[in-house]
């Protein structure tokens, strides 16, 4: 991942936070797209269409290969046939989300009442879905009620967190991320999220502690390398920093991102 800094070169804590972890907010890993798999999604998505296969089963897998317009096509598709499907429509609206349609998806979770099984997805969706339009107070206001509905639900304290974070009220989101990671213990994204916020607040060792066996497991993702190279980057430990980098980045885009800690560094940290 390459963090690029604003043209104007400005960074508050909350825009650091969520450069860095925006992905990790709903418990999203990191997914590669090979051509090769999304052209077989979108195969079987046509042969859905034209043979009358399995929408929703296609759709899933179009989603999990990152052909997000297919997933969408066909969870609308499936929705022609089940009309007002809440965990469809929630389905859908993440999609949506997934592929850059904001404002669609928005629309998709705003169709989903309070009576409706999936009413908790979509407030867990609008959250996210602010976030990524950089409206955080309008996003806590969503997470206020996806945590009233569900208190001990990790999405949902994770989200509620990630806005807090973006709003610079880090010891409140860190309260969040410990409650989410109560629930459970091995949630990625409150783990990750949790040792950003204690690295802005200037607790760089502990985030690095935890995150540290995360970077080093069989199944780690480049998004938590990064992360804890930015950790790293932030307490001005170059070497650790460009090491991990270089895990996944080739020497140009690594020297960038040293760049960009040093600048972090100056106009966050200090």
């Amino acid at each position: 991942m390459m963090i690029r800094l604003r043209k104007n070169g400005r960074f508050k804590k909350k825009t650091l936070i969520w450069l860095a972890a925006a992905s990790l907010l709903a418990g999203c890993a990191d997914i590669d797209i090979h051509g090769k798999g999304a052209a077989l999604a979108k195969k079987d998505a046509q042969a859905a269409v034209d043979e009358g296969g399995a929408p929703l089963r296609l759709a899933r897998a179009a989603r999990d290969v990152g052909d997000f317009a297919s997933a969408a096509d066909l969870y609308k598709r499936v929705l022609a046939s089940k009309p007002g499907d809440s965990a469809v429509m929630a389905e859908l609206g993440a999609t949506q989300l997934e592929m850059g349609a904001l404002y669609d998806g928005i629309d998709t979770f705003n169709k989903i009442g309070p009576s409706e099984p999936a009413y908790l997805d979509a407030q867990i969706g609008l959250e996210r879905a602010h976030l990524m339009l950089s409206n955080p107070d309008k996003a806590l206001e969503f997470a206020d009620k996806a945590v009233a509905i569900a208190p001990k639900n990790a999405r949902a304290l994770v989200g509620r967190g990630v806005a807090l974070d973006m709003l610079a009220r880090h010891a409140e989101a860190q309260e969040q991320y410990r409650a989410a990671l109560a629930q459970t213990p091995h949630d990625m994204g409150a783990t990750s999220n949790l040792a950003l916020s204690l690295a802005v607040t200037g607790q760089y060792d502990e985030g690095i502690r935890l995150l540290t066996p995360l970077a080093r497991a069989p199944n780690a993702t480049s998004r938590i390398r990064q992360n804890l190279a930015l950790i790293y980057g932030l307490k001005g430990d170059d070497t650790a920093a460009r090491a991990l980098n270089r895990v996944d980045l080739d020497e140009q885009m690594t020297e960038k991102n040293l760049m960009f800690y040093a600048v972090a560094r100056e106009r966050v940290v200090k």
